[in-house]
């Protein structure tokens, strides 16, 4: 895995809106070395791909991505990265790349679930059409699953389910 003087750089960005993800190329591209990881379904992978190269805006020599497939809302796209950096053998830096809405929430998380396996956890507001704010009760609610999460392992969603 690349390293910077700190540890590995990974970008995270979850590929359901196609703005994400070339926000995510962009600061992949200004940070050699770094890992970019794309978190959605399979589906979402695919439009996401498809899209991107159809309007010029996938790098045609870029490194292939690190895609992770599982886990069906923010929480548990979270645990699964979580599960995938558990396996590397160093710790570094974690940006999370979302819409500027979505990102507090996603940092609450991240900071919660990565933070308590030694990453450190930064985030990147992508420019997006989608702004649907978050409600204070979700971000609590994530935070207490977070922390369940971070003292027992245990999720009661199975993050290896189906996504619609």
């Amino acid at each position: 895995m690349p390293t910077t003087a700190g540890g590995p750089q990974v970008i995270t960005v979850f590929v359901e809106d196609p703005w994400r993800t070339f926000s995510a190329i962009q600061l992949h591209q200004k940070r050699p070395g770094s890992i970019l990881v794309m978190q959605g379904s399979p589906r979402y992978q695919e439009i996401n791909h498809s899209q991107l190269v159809r309007y010029g805006q996938w790098p045609p020599k870029m490194k292939p991505p690190v895609i992770l497939t599982a886990g069906c809302d923010t929480f548990g796209q979270l645990i699964t990265l979580a599960l995938w950096l558990k396996q590397q053998p160093d710790h570094g830096d974690v940006t999370i790349v979302t819409s500027p809405a979505h990102l507090g929430r996603a940092l609450a998380i991240g900071r919660i679930v990565l933070g308590s396996l030694g990453w450190s956890v930064s985030g990147v507001a992508a420019a997006t059409g989608d702004n649907r704010p978050e409600t204070p009760l979700r971000t609590l609610r994530d935070q207490v699953r977070a922390q369940i999460w971070r003292t027992t392992l245990w999720n009661p969603i199975s993050v290896n389910r189906p996504c619609l």
